[in-house]
């Protein structure tokens, strides 16, 4: 059926498109934004901008088209062209749309922020013909968005000024464990950590069945270096028995300075092994603790002497072990200094020892 020369179908379908366009148009009027589309020529000719220029910049529509009074890039702030231009472009390349803030330059006025989500329109052979979107005022979500992303990094500041805080209490912490736990000359561990090993080493051998072995060590003409040098020469030979003592050292043993030139060493392992090792780490002391020290009358001969004991076939808890090694380190300090002393070596007087330890 025809009317007036169109088909009724194509009047309808005029009238839908009238209609969605009148909407579109009363809908983009209530909105601080506007539409626009422009061409792809080189000073992006406009063909449309809707009201909303006006209200969001004070600029007329009619400046705009044609590019009649300005074009649009004008009313963009210089300072934001480049991002503006690269977003664009990017989008253009990846055929999908751009979103993209940035300042317009009102007629009067300071700066505001909009925010613009456009892209392409590409005709039947694939060339990029039109460039439209859709620009709405965003400067009071802005001064929001602002405020937050300061917000956040006052925040992000506080929180690593927190986490510093945080690693030197750490710090400070493992320094003062540390300290507590260890000698200030040598930084061997100390009399204290010795003890709280010792007790942690037993209770585990009692649980597993192993054996522990200590060796208590003292070093010998230890006061003529003193007597002769000096306390610094004295404090630098126990700063190399130190070194020495921890080349011996495996992963699993233990060496500590009780004091003076005292020092423990203590293992724990298979316990029919544990004499055989006992007497060989001793064996080892002694060999590198055997140390020359000039001196303006003679070198002075330091060697050290050595009490060793195992739990618990010859001592039954912690504190009996550290008194029989103590008291074999003496009877060995009696005999002439400068070897090992065990309750084998020592014959019928060591049953006398363990009972008494």
């Amino acid at each position: 059926m025809k009317h007036d020369g169109f088909s009724a179908s194509a009047v309808g379908q005029g009238v839908y498109h009238d209609e969605r366009l009148d909407a579109l148009l009363s809908i983009t009027g209530r909105m601080d934004g506007y539409l626009y589309r422009c061409r792809n020529d080189a000073s992006y000719t406009m063909l449309y901008i809707s009201d909303g220029i006006f209200t969001v910049s004070g600029y007329r529509p009619s400046d705009f088209i044609h590019n009649a009074v300005r074009d649009y890039v004008s009313a963009i702030h210089p300072d934001d062209l480049a991002a503006v231009y690269a977003a664009v472009d990017t989008a253009l390349e990846a055929r999908c749309n751009w979103n993209v803030d940035y300042r317009i330059v009102p007629q009067v006025g300071e700066p505001l922020w909009v925010r613009e989500i456009g892209g392409g329109v590409w005709d039947e052979a694939g060339e990029l013909e039109f460039l439209e979107g859709f620009v709405v005022d965003i400067s009071d979500r802005k001064v929001v968005e602002d405020l937050n992303a300061e917000l956040l990094l006052e925040l992000k500041a506080a929180n690593e000024e927190l986490s510093a805080q945080k690693r030197e209490i750490e710090l400070a912490k493992q320094q003062s464990d540390h300290s507590a736990n260890h000698d200030a000359l040598t930084d061997l561990p100390n009399r204290r950590a010795f003890h709280n090993e010792l007790k942690s080493v037993i209770d585990r051998c009692a649980g597993s069945g192993d054996a522990a072995g200590l060796l208590f060590i003292d070093l010998d003409r230890f006061k003529e270096v003193n007597d002769t040098l000096g306390h610094e020469a004295g404090d630098a030979l126990l700063q190399r028995v130190s070194d020495k003592l921890r080349a011996i050292l495996r992963s699993a043993d233990f060496v500590a300075r009780l004091g003076g030139d005292e020092f423990a060493f203590l293992f724990s392992g298979n316990a029919e092994k544990a004499r055989e090792k006992a007497v060989r780490v001793a064996e080892r002391v002694l060999e590198r603790l055997r140390i020359k020290v000039p001196a303006p009358g003679g070198d002075i001969h330091v060697g050290c002497t050595v009490g060793v004991a195992i739990y618990p076939t010859e001592a039954a808890d912690p504190d009996a072990l550290v008194a029989l090694a103590d008291r074999l380190m003496y009877i060995g300090k009696k005999n002439g200094r400068d070897r090992l002393v065990t309750t084998d070596a020592l014959g019928s007087e060591a049953g006398e020892l363990r009972q008494s330890a």
